[in-house]
């Protein structure tokens, strides 16, 4: 069962995006499908889905597209769970070769430690920005997490997350423009709040200098998780 925190938090981002559907008052990416320059450069600890997942979620974005065919769907290797943004996304931001080295030893002296970590999707949310997977995970990522946000500064690294998450969830479409057909998209996403999706047990995580859709990296080291 679920946690009920991260349930309730599912819950708050669902209201708030179905009202703004409602509502009429999305908020539309200022990045995606713009000529806009988007220089946003983070370090983040990610886990990437597997094939079983990805194709499951792929099937619904199917159903997504023919309704709504000019918003932006992640494509599937794009997907992933953010586990911490270690630094968040910042317009200009440079990370180093050496400093991302630093991080990556640091990482792994942390994560090898820590049990590997079991999810299960289920279920479409939106929030005013964007289609997400919920994805419920066992203790192990609560730990692993407590772990990094006491041992990164304890190291005198910076940790600057862009706030202290407690999601598992997966980003798997954003809104650019407004729905042609509101109505029909909520009520797909109110018919698909507990399709299952999948399980699996990750035993490894990325970390990665990404941007902000983790279509672009120049950097990354996969981390095996040991515990």
């Amino acid at each position: 069962m679920m946690d009920s925190k991260l349930a309730d938090l599912y819950q708050q981002i669902s209201a708030r995006g179905q009202a703004a559907i409602e509502n009429n008052a999305l908020e539309f990416d200022q990045y995606l499908g713009t000529n806009r320059a988007d220089d946003r450069w983070g370090l983040t600890l990610l886990g990437h889905l597997p094939a079983h997942i990805n194709r499951n979620i792929s099937f619904v974005l199917q159903q997504a597209k023919t309704l709504e065919p000019d918003q932006y769907y992640n494509p599937a290797v794009d997907r992933h769970v953010t586990i911490m943004d270690i630094v968040g996304a910042q317009a200009g931001q440079v990370f180093t070769r050496s400093q991302f080295s630093d991080y990556e030893h640091l990482l792994q002296s942390i994560l090898v430690d820590c049990a590997p970590v079991h999810w299960h999707f289920s279920g479409l949310m939106v929030s005013p920005g964007a289609l997400m997977v919920k994805g419920d995970y066992s203790p192990a990522l609560t730990q692993l997490r407590l772990k990094l946000r006491q041992a990164i500064p304890a190291a005198n690294f910076p940790l600057a997350e862009r706030y202290p998450t407690i999601s598992g969830h997966v980003t798997i479409a954003r809104f650019t423009h407004r729905l042609s057909h509101p109505h029909a998209f909520l009520r797909l996403i109110q018919e698909n709040q507990t399709l299952a999706f999948g399980s699996f047990a990750m035993s490894a995580m990325d970390l990665v200098v990404h941007d902000w859709y983790n279509c672009r990296i120049k950097m990354s080291q996969q981390i095996s998780l040991m515990g």
